[in-house]
């Protein structure tokens, strides 16, 4: 057994995901049918700690030893980059999102004490407690174990296509609620944002190298509109009588197009290496670590 899941690490972590993970996001959904309250985002949180970062951390052991730990570890700690990726993980979204907002409502009406919290506590807090909690352990999963994997067998374009309906799949608790035919709609939507948005992460660790900045710019993006523990974002404060939903997944998408068309599909990749150099994450040969 041991060696099969050796032999088949994403498939592996994909099926202790899809049952034990995604068993523990559905259970508030499960407890609204029997006319029971439980929080959503606490089990969605235990969901990406157990369902996703758990089994990563396990099977990089298991495929890589001590040694790939280490260097996922790393790669999670990397911080000393060129400001300008922390500008542009902290920034483009959020611009979007509030360039998108006033098209479509106008100028908020909000007094300056309603502008700063919108900045402090929708932005800031939001991003800080996501980035802690969730959004840099599924990036730790879905970029620094799976799509990493997948790059190496598929290229990065392809690896992208393939993570992006099974980040899809992740979210189902959360869209889910409705009829089936409304939540297998908003499957299908999320799925079409997210091949853009798998994009953009790919390029951005292929770049620096640093899980913790893919986990910053997914953080930064759900601050800006997604309303969830312990308040709400961005757009929500700034615009409290408006529901601008996905608003940041359409700006991450846009930003994705525009990084699939300036590489050409690309993403960043350096010269292939063997899937364990891959997977321990070592650097590609002549990229020096994406220090740029």
């Amino acid at each position: 057994m041991t060696e099969k899941i050796r032999r088949h690490p994403i498939a592996a972590l994909l099926v202790w995901f899809f049952t034990v993970g995604q068993l523990l996001a559905f259970l508030p959904r499960i407890a609204e049918a029997q006319g029971l309250q439980l929080s959503m985002p606490l089990f969605v949180t235990a969901s990406n700690l157990i369902g996703l970062l758990l089994p990563a951390l396990v099977l990089t052991w298991l495929c890589d030893g001590r040694a790939g730990l280490r260097a996922l570890r790393d790669r999670i700690l990397i911080w000393r980059r060129n400001p300008w990726w922390y500008v542009f993980a902290v920034v483009v979204v959020p611009l979007g999102g509030l360039v998108l907002a006033l098209l479509l409502a106008g100028p908020p009406g909000a007094s300056g004490p309603v502008i700063t919290a919108a900045v402090l506590q929708g932005l800031v807090l939001q991003t800080v407690l996501g980035l802690i909690t969730s959004n840099l352990w599924e990036e730790v999963a879905w970029t620094g174990f799976v799509q990493v994997r997948l790059q190496q067998r598929h290229g990065a374009l392809r690896a992208a296509l393939l993570t992006a309906p099974l980040f899809a799949l992740q979210h189902a608790a959360l869209v889910a609620g409705g009829s089936f035919a409304a939540t297998l709609v908003l499957l299908l939507v999320l799925t079409l944002l997210a091949i853009p948005f798998r994009a953009v992460t790919g390029w951005l660790y292929n770049r620096t190298s640093s899980l913790l900045l893919v986990g910053l710019f997914h953080a930064v993006g759900n601050a800006v509109a997604v309303r969830e523990w312990p308040g709400d974002g961005m757009l929500p404060l700034l615009f409290p009588g408006e529901n601008f939903g996905p608003v940041h997944l359409l700006v991450s998408a846009v930003v994705g197009v525009i990084v699939i068309a300036a590489t050409r599909g690309r993403l960043g990749e350096g010269p292939r290496r063997s899937r364990s150099a891959a997977a321990a994450g070592a650097p590609a040969p002549g990229r020096a670590g994406g220090q740029d």
